[in-house]
């Protein structure tokens, strides 16, 4: 079973699928955004091709057509439920050692976060969505309590398109619970909540512009490259994210010199800490 399954949307000639492709033509000659191609199932090509900006806008068409508040079009629901179905896949590989149905659970989390989004505000679907479903997941599932107990940062979570570079990276980590047990044990606690507690760090510098998408690729590269050398401190005092060392293999990955690396790192770092004290302090980013 898969998250697509789950949802109906395995099969593009049946159920939900097969009716957002059959009124594709109508919503694009309602919305002009969606008028880049001329079937749905060749939208994931062009949006993996496209501009961020025009990918963004024709995933929040979707999500307005989608959502109560909105279109309160199911059929436009499942259109993009099934288009933000490779970032909910990867939500359910990477949390499958938590329960035996977890296709199920995320799928269903997925169909709320796509109905629920709130598009009047927001502009990144894709992020928010798949995100939201990982936050909400871990909540049905109990673990967001006991993170609680051993780290306030249990709930924070960063958005990620789902071609992120980030996800790949993040993906080829070895997982974090025993599957055997299927719990998590103390390092394993531990190192979910240092990657939630990072997360929400990021989550919030996106959602205020203070950092782009780019920016937070970098940041998880570096982050994963020092977690794999065992890298934790430098003099420099940024937690060995601009370590020579790590931001010589990041560097390798991204074809930039590793002195780029670690000055794209270092300005976003300063970025964030800046921004969020004043933030914190005075309840305003500066501009």
């Amino acid at each position: 079973m898969s998250v697509g399954t789950q949802l109906g949307l395995a099969d593009p000639e049946q159920a939900l699928l097969a009716q957002a492709r059959a009124l594709w033509p109508t919503w694009g000659e309602q919305c002009r955004a969606l008028r880049v191609v001329g079937d749905l199932l060749d939208l994931p090509g062009w949006i993996a091709s496209a501009p961020r900006d025009d990918a963004d806008e024709v995933l929040h068409t979707l999500a307005r057509l989608a959502s109560p508040s909105g279109g309160d079009d199911l059929a436009a629901t499942g259109a993009l439920a099934w288009l933000l179905l490779p970032g909910a896949s990867l939500v359910a590989h990477r949390l499958r050692s938590l329960t035996g149905r977890i296709d199920e659970v995320v799928a269903a989390q997925l169909w709320l976060e796509v109905r629920e989004f709130p598009w009047q505000r927001r502009r990144k679907v894709a992020a928010n969505v798949v995100m939201n479903t990982r936050r909400g997941v871990l909540r049905e599932l109990g673990v967001g309590a006991h993170l609680r107990e051993v780290d306030p940062a249990w709930s924070r979570t960063v958005p990620l398109d789902p071609g992120a570079d980030s996800w790949r990276a993040l993906e080829a980590r070895p997982a974090v619970l025993d599957p055997a047990a299927g719990t998590a044990d103390a390092a394993g606690a531990t190192s979910v909540a240092a990657e939630t507690e990072l997360a929400e760090v990021l989550t919030w510098a996106l959602s205020h512009g203070v950092v782009e998408q780019d920016d937070v690729d970098l940041l998880l590269r570096l982050a994963v490259a020092a977690d794999e050398a065992g890298v934790t401190r430098t003099r420099c005092g940024q937690g060995g994210l601009c370590s020579r060392k790590v931001a010589l293999t990041v560097a390798g990955q991204t074809g930039v010199s590793s002195a780029t690396v670690r000055r794209r790192a270092s300005a976003c770092l300063q970025a964030m800490a800046t921004a969020y004290t004043a933030y914190t302090v005075h309840g305003q980013i500066p501009a």
